[in-house]
């Protein structure tokens, strides 16, 4: 039996769709391109298939197709609506693209609680403006947002999201600086953590200044941490086996603090370097796009090196400067500094560090 059967369509920038005419809207001309995206998607929920599929970012790999049982979105869903006690009084705003797992559960999340959403174009610049003017005069109980997103909307309108309820920052890790000004400008804002693997996010933290942030799970979800410090996560009403993450995590009561991931590790000489701490301790440093990898040595098996997207930016004393900032931890200090004119990114914004490095370095 369909799940959502027992749901009455969609409420959506200020109309009821019905089920009966979703597909219909799916196909009117008249309407942008990103609300015949939702109604396409969202009359998937409806129709008489057991599952829906989803395409995965391709941040560690090549982008994947999954398919999913709708009552694992609706589980999802509901877990989410009853931390953040959304429910059909409450108002939500769509910003992100419907491509991915994260533009899809919004319009879940809505169907689901019976809450009115109000989508804006994701894409182009003038969305910034848009999610701004929303954020304003929508008076919203919720708002996901990239981390991208969050930190253009606080620059061209710092106030505009302090009235919402509840911001959540997903699609990549929240940066000190981005977290700082959500702070500052009074923005009760919160850190998702997830994977299209788990339909979304399956823990979540509330951004506060001073320590990094404890993700809590979700009801429903069983966490545990590995002897090796990966992350090990368990979601009965959603995932069909257990998941091991390539996640290193350090735990916490009852929840856990992300330090980096396996895959990215480097090990210089037995030394093993996290390089996402690396790149913490420098991100005040840098301004241009970067990241820390290893590349290859004869002596060490690995070397730290720095990656810059720097066309045009001088990059001459950047490397003493940044050794000179982790000179209290030698061993985390880049000895090479690569700049390149652009990096290979994922189509949702994401660097894909492997296959940046691939291309730039030759293998031994």
């Amino acid at each position: 039996m369909n799940p959502f059967k027992k749901y009455n369509g969609l409420r959506l920038n200020g109309q009821h769709y019905e089920v009966k005419s979703l597909r219909a809207a799916s196909m009117d001309d008249k309407l942008p391109a990103h609300l015949r995206e939702i109604f396409a998607f969202t009359s998937k929920l409806f129709d008489r298939t057991h599952k829906v599929g989803v395409t995965t970012s391709g941040s560690t790999g090549r982008p994947k197709q999954m398919a999913f049982p709708k009552k694992a979105f609706e589980a999802s869903a509901a877990a989410t609506n009853k931390y953040f006690g959304l429910d059909a009084e409450c108002r939500a705003l769509l910003a992100l693209p419907m491509r991915y797992i994260a533009g899809k559960m919004m319009v879940v999340r809505a169907v689901v609680g019976g809450y009115e959403l109000t989508a804006v174009p994701p894409a182009s610049q003038p969305f910034i403006k848009a999610i701004a003017e929303a954020a304003r005069s929508g008076d919203f109980d919720f708002v996901p947002l990239t981390p991208h997103q969050a930190a253009s909307v606080l620059e061209s309108d710092p106030q505009s999201l302090a009235a919402v309820k509840a911001v959540l920052i997903g699609g990549g890790q929240v940066s000190d600086e981005l977290r700082g000004k959500l702070i500052q400008a009074g923005v009760k804002a919160y850190a998702s953590f997830g994977m299209t693997e788990t339909l979304s996010h399956f823990a979540l933290a509330r951004l506060s200044a001073g320590s990094d942030p404890v993700y809590f799970p979700v009801e429903g979800v069983e966490i545990k941490i590995r002897k090796n410090g990966n992350l090990s996560v368990r979601w009965k009403e959603v995932t069909q086996h257990r998941i091991e993450t390539n996640d290193l995590v350090e735990a916490r009561e009852k929840g856990f603090v992300w330090k980096g991931r396996t895959d990215n590790l480097i090990n210089s000489g037995g030394i093993k370097v996290i390089p996402e701490q690396v790149e913490k301790r420098l991100a005040h440093l840098i301004r241009a796009p970067f990241f820390v990898s290893g590349i290859p040595h004869d002596k060490l098996g690995e070397e730290v090196a720095l990656f810059l997207e720097a066309e045009g930016l001088p990059t001459s004393d950047l490397l003493a400067e940044v050794q000179h900032a982790l000179s209290d931890t030698p061993f985390w200090q880049p000895r090479r500094l690569i700049a390149l004119s652009e990096f290979e990114y994922t189509p949702t914004g994401k660097i894909m560090r492997s296959e940046t490095v691939r291309k730039s370095v030759p293998s031994k």
